[in-house]
C-alpha cells in the first residue's frame, strides 16, 4: 500500500463474535472530494425475474432493491459480459471480453494463476488516481499472492476466494444434490466413503471453504449463515473509514447469494410471504444491500455515490427449487425442439446473461426511471473511470462504453450491438456464438452440457445459416424467424456476420492475453497445511499467504 497516498496511520484488530475485525484509521484530509464514490453490488446466479421491480410478484422479498429502483434508474436490457462466474467478473473489472483477457472459463481452488497480470482492473486505475479501494465477497480470479485482490488494485479484501460450493462447510445448506458437511474422519478411505451415498461433498470438494481477510485465512470452513452479516459489517467499516479520510472510494461487493448452497441467518427463515429457502436467502441478500445503503447515508456520502447493482450471470436452473427466476426469458425454442436443456446460466439464451440492474446516483440520475437501452457489465469499467476523471489505457481495446451521458439523461444512446461469448456450456470457451443486434439475436450455436431442472439436455448444434430471434417482441425466444415472416432475414444475418468478423479482427489486432489455467494441489488455500482437512479453530489460524 502507498502509505503517503492514503495517509494510512494504523490498523488494529478487535474481536467480535470470534472473528477479528480490521479497523482502519486515516488522517482526515481537509475538504470533501468532489469526485464520486462507487459501490458495485454484484449478485451471484441471480435471475432477472427475482427482482420485485422487474417481475417478482412478491414485492416483500426485495424491498431495498425496489427502493433503489424508485431512487434511480432500472435497466431492463442489461447484460453480463459472460454467463458464468469467472469470465463475467473479469469482464466487469477490465471492460474487456474473455477473448481479449484470456479469461474464458472458471478458475478453481487449485488454480495456480488468475486474471492475467497485464490486464488492468478498474480498482487499479482508481487507486492510482487517489481512490481508496476495497473488495468484499467472492473474487474468483485467482488467490495465489500475485493474483489476490490486494495485488490487483484493492487496498482491502474480505471474502471468499471463489464460489461458495467449491469447499465444504459445517452448517446445514441447501443444494441439489444435497451437500455433505465437512468430513471429520481421518483416513482417505473413510473420506471417500463418508456418509450417505446420495449426498456429495459440496461441489464435490472435501477441502473446507476458506474465508479471507486481506492475505490471511481467518476462518476455515467459513460459516455461511454468518456471511451476510459479516459482509454488511465490513462494508459499514470500510465506508465509515473511507468517508472520514476525505478521499473518494470504490467498494466492490461480490455476494455469495444466490449461488448454491443456499443458506442464511436464522432470522430470515420464513421472513417473507414466500415459503422457500430461495426466497429467504434472497431476502437476506436484499437486507445486506439495504444495510450498505444505510451506511452510505449515515456516513454522509450517499449523495455523492454511484451505486450499481447487477449480477454475474443468470440462474443455475438445474438446481430447481434452489434456482432463481428466468422471468419471461425462457428459451422456449430450444426446449420445444430438443425436449430440454438449460437456457440460463452458462448459455447465450437471454436468461443466461440478462441481469436485474439498477443504478442510483443522486442529483445525477433521475429517480424512478426505466430504460430498455442495450447495456452491459462491460460498461462499468469505462463509466467509472470517466466519472472519476481518470483515463483508460491507449494500449488496450475495450468492449464497454462510457455511459455517463446516458445515465445523466443527456443521450438515449447506448450499445447498438452486443457479443455473447460461450461461457462454459461447451468448448471452445470464449468464442462468440451469439450476436445481439438491436431487436435481433443471431445464434451460430445452441445446446450444451448443462441440463434443465429435469436433467434433460439439448445437443450441441452448429447452425449454418445461423438462427435468428426477435428478443424485443419475443423475449421467450420461442419463434425462429424465417424469410417468410421476416423478409430482411438475410440482411440481418449478413450484418451480424460482418459484426462478428469485425470484432474478431479487432481482437486479433489488440493486446490480448492467454490465461494460465494450470492447477496444483500445492496452492490449495489452507489455514494449516499440516492438517489433512485444512480445518482450523479460530484461535489457531495461520496467516502465511501462498506464493
Amino acid at each position: 500500500m502507498n502509505l503517503n497516498l492514503f495517509s494510512f496511520l494504523a490498523f488494529w484488530c478487535i474481536c467480535t463474535n470470534g472473528l477479528c475485525e480490521k479497523v482502519f484509521q486515516f488522517e482526515k484530509n481537509p475538504g470533501t472530494s468532489e469526485r464520486p464514490n462507487f459501490v458495485i453490488l454484484f449478485a451471484d446466479d441471480i435471475g432477472w425475474g427475482d427482482f420485485g421491480a422487474n417481475w417478482n410478484p412478491n414485492k416483500d422479498v426485495t424491498p431495498n432493491l425496489n427502493k433503489m429502483a424508485e431512487e434511480g434508474l432500472r435497466l431492463t436490457d442489461f447484460h453480463a459480459g459472460a454467463s458464468v462466474c469467472t469470465p463475467s467478473r473479469a469482464a466487469l473489472l477490465t471492460g474487456r471480453l474473455g477473448l481479449r483477457t484470456g479469461v474464458v472459463q472458471n478458475f478453481n481452488q487449485k488454480s495456480v494463476a488468475g486474471l492475467p497480470l497485464n490486464e488492468t482492473t478498474v480498482a487499479k486505475v482508481l487507486k492510482d488516481n487517489g481512490y481508496y479501494t476495497g473488495m468484499i465477497g467472492k473474487w474468483h480470479l485467482g488467490m495465489t499472492q500475485k493474483y489476490h485482490p490486494r495485488s490487483r488494485g484493492f487496498d482491502y479484501y474480505y471474502g471468499l476466494p471463489y464460489s461458495n460450493d467449491m469447499g465444504c462447510v459445517d452448517v446445514p445448506t441447501y443444494n441439489r444434490p444435497e451437500c455433505l458437511e465437512c468430513p471429520t474422519k481421518k483416513s482417505l478411505f473413510e473420506e471417500i466413503f463418508y456418509g450417505d451415498q446420495t449426498a456429495v461433498p459440496c461441489g464435490g470438494y472435501f477441502s473446507a471453504l476458506p474465508l479471507y481477510e486481506d492475505y490471511g485465512i481467518i476462518e476455515q470452513p467459513a460459516n455461511l449463515t454468518e456471511l451476510g452479516d459479516h459482509y454488511a459489517e465490513k462494508a459499514q467499516n470500510f465506508i465509515d473509514a473511507a468517508s472520514k479520510s476525505g478521499k473518494p472510494f470504490l467498494l466492490y461487493i461480490g455476494f455469495a447469494h444466490m449461488h448454491v448452497p443456499l443458506t442464511h441467518a436464522a432470522r430470515f427463515t420464513n421472513s417473507t410471504d414466500v415459503d422457500t429457502i430461495y426466497a429467504d436467502t434472497l431476502h437476506e441478500l436484499d437486507d445486506v444491500i439495504g444495510r450498505v445503503i444505510k451506511s452510505l447515508k449515515q456516513s454522509g456520502v450517499y449523495d455523492n455515490t454511484l451505486t450499481w447493482f447487477t449480477g454475474d450471470n443468470g440462474p443455475w436452473v438445474m438446481k430447481c427449487p434452489f434456482s432463481g427466476s428466468q422471468g419471461p426469458f425462457l428459451g422456449t425454442w430450444l426446449k420445444d425442439k430438443y425436449g430440454g436443456g438449460s437456457t440460463a446460466k452458462t448459455t447465450t439464451w437471454e436468461a443466461g446473461h440478462r441481469e436485474p440492474t439498477v443504478i442510483v446516483w443522486p442529483n445525477k440520475i433521475q429517480p424512478n426511471t426505466v430504460s430498455d437501452a442495450l447495456t452491459s457489465t462491460l460498461d462499468i469499467f469505462p463509466t467509472l473511470i470517466s466519472a472519476a476523471g481518470a483515463k483508460m489505457s491507449a494500449y488496450r481495446h475495450y468492449d464497454g462504453i462510457d455511459l455517463n451521458d446516458f445515465l445523466q439523461g443527456n443521450t438515449q444512446d447506448a450499445h447498438k450491438n452486443l457479443f455473447h461469448p460461450n461461457s462454459g456450456d461447451t468448448p471452445p470457451f470464449g468464442e462468440i456464438d451469439t450476436v445481439r443486434m438491436g431487436q435481433y439475436k443471431v445464434f451460430w450455436k445452441t445446446g450444451g452440457t448443462q441440463p434443465d431442472c429435469n436433467y434433460k439436455f439439448a445437443p450441441v448444434v452448429e447452425h449454418d445459416p445461423p438462427i435468428v430471434f426477435d428478443v424485443v417482441n419475443d423475449p421467450a425466444e420461442s419463434i425462429q424467424l424465417t424469410s417468410e415472416t421476416t423478409p430482411k432475414l438475410n440482411q440481418i444475418i449478413a450484418s451480424a456476420t460482418t459484426l462478428r468478423s469485425d470484432l474478431l479482427a479487432d481482437i486479433a489486432s489488440d493486446n490480448t492475453t492467454v490465461a494460465d489455467y494450470s492447477q496444483s494441489s500445492d496452492v490449495l488455500p489452507c489455514c494449516d497445511p499440516t492438517q489433512f482437512y485444512c480445518r482450523c479453530k479460530k484461535d489457531k489460524l495461520r496467516f502465511t499467504p501462498r506464493n
